[in-house]
């Protein structure tokens, strides 16, 4: 917490970049700076509980980037969110602005900086932060001379922030969309495109047909070893073609080849995958998380009184509303035993999120009890099934205890008309 605060401050106090925009003062004072587990990241101003929400977002993304390019925790630079006081924003700025900083004896900073009203657009903060954390990885070795850099590739931003984001463009009908356009964008134009720029329907498109392009590079012979190598060029190219060049020229020498790479992923992408059912314990563990997650404050799960406030806040209200379609999400495969109360969790908290708060706190309640005792019995069904199946496989076999079975009498002969007729037809070989 320390080594954040002396960070921050150097930060402020350091020669920054034509255009960069340092951290306000006031906001480095302790009540107003939170840390988070890994200590990578350090949110500054807004509420404790905006910032405990940013900080665990950039946590399970850093997680999810992590997993998806098969690497080792090891960051090397602090990343700093700021929630920008609403005098602090400057004329034309971006909702989530993107900075680094060298801070002396501090080391490099990354700082992203959070608009007013700009955590209501939760596509655009996964976006943000996926930009500051592949940023973070590229800087490892490229040069960073007199506060020059070069971004990581913004289709590859858009791709990753769609796969693990939690309003990603990733519904099998919009690439399904993409598919009946019977031609793929113009790579040169698609690179230049900023989708921090477009907006609604444009915006998902971009995401879509990034998530696409890349599917398509890594089933490519050492696919992902290759993104990671773009990613994380000494030198890279400004220009976006010339960079992509810089690691796939083939693609960029055959743009049909590079059409039918690209348009297979896509088709792929526009086949709706087969529905998954969660077991009980999942169901009941996914269940825990999200509603864990509403309250930040407390280890364990939200009491109705901490729902309750937390409706009365417009914030408060946006993450009530995205608790409830996740639990939507969870409904469709959960397992038959929770269904029904999966189903009623999402009445709650949706009816909460709108306002309808007469009657929560002892329907809410009786839901916890009703799950808790559900967990419980679904812990002991488990454990049963788990020490059936363990008692079983030190059982004999049965194939060897029907082997060592003395062997069958042979049946009496019958000795009626047919049967005699039979046993002559089949002594003579017919």
């Amino acid at each position: 917490m320390k080594g954040a605060l002396i960070a921050a401050v150097v930060l402020l106090s350091a020669r920054l970049p034509a255009g960069a925009q340092a951290v306000a003062p006031e906001l480095l004072k302790p009540e107003n700076r939170t840390v988070s587990d890994s200590r990578q990241f350090t949110a500054f101003g807004g509420t404790r509980e905006e910032r405990s929400t940013l900080l665990r977002r950039a946590e399970q993304l850093k997680a999810g980037l992590l997993r998806e390019l098969q690497e080792s925790d090891t960051w090397k630079t602090t990343v700093l969110m700021v929630l920008t006081p609403g005098d602090g924003v400057r004329l034309r700025q971006s909702p989530v602005l993107l900075q680094v900083f060298d801070a002396g004896e501090a080391g490099r900073k990354i700082q992203i900086d959070f608009a007013p009203g700009s955590l209501a657009d939760a596509a655009a903060v996964d976006r943000g932060m996926m930009r500051a954390l592949l940023l973070e990885r590229a800087l490892r070795k490229q040069k960073f001379e007199g506060g020059r850099f070069v971004e990581p590739p913004d289709w590859l931003a858009s791709a990753l922030a769609a796969a693990l984001g939690r309003e990603a463009s990733r519904e099998a009908p919009l690439y399904a969309e993409l598919l009946e356009a019977r031609s793929m964008p113009k790579l040169d134009r698609f690179l230049r495109q900023n989708a921090a720029t477009l907006r609604g329907r444009a915006r998902d498109l971009h995401a879509a047909q990034s998530l696409a392009l890349y599917q398509g590079l890594i089933e490519l012979p050492e696919g992902r070893r290759r993104v990671i190598e773009n990613l994380t060029l000494a030198e890279p190219a400004r220009d976006p073609q010339q960079r992509f060049a810089q690691t796939w020229p083939e693609l960029v020498d055959d743009p049909a080849r590079l059409a039918r790479v690209w348009a297979l992923a896509v088709a792929r992408l526009s086949t709706p995958k087969k529905l998954e059912f969660l077991g009980a314990e999942e169901t009941g563990k996914k269940l825990r998380q999200i509603l864990g997650e509403l309250d930040s404050s407390v280890d364990g799960e939200p009491s109705p009184e901490v729902l309750l406030a937390l409706s009365r806040k417009d914030q408060g209200q946006f993450r009530l509303a995205g608790a409830a379609r996740e639990i939507q999400g969870l409904s469709f495969r959960s397992h038959p035993l929770y269904a029904p109360l999966v189903g009623e969790y999402f009445i709650l908290i949706e009816d909460l999120s709108r306002k309808r708060r007469r009657g929560f706190a002892k329907r809410f309640q009786d839901a916890q009890d009703l799950r808790a005792s559900l967990d419980e019995r679904s812990g002991e069904i488990t454990d049963y099934i788990n020490w059936y199946q363990a008692n079983e496989s030190q059982s004999e076999p049965v194939s060897d205890v029907v082997h060592r079975l003395p062997p069958a009498e042979p049946a009496a002969r019958r000795n009626d008309a047919i049967s005699r007729y039979l046993d002559s037809v089949e002594q003579r070989g017919w």
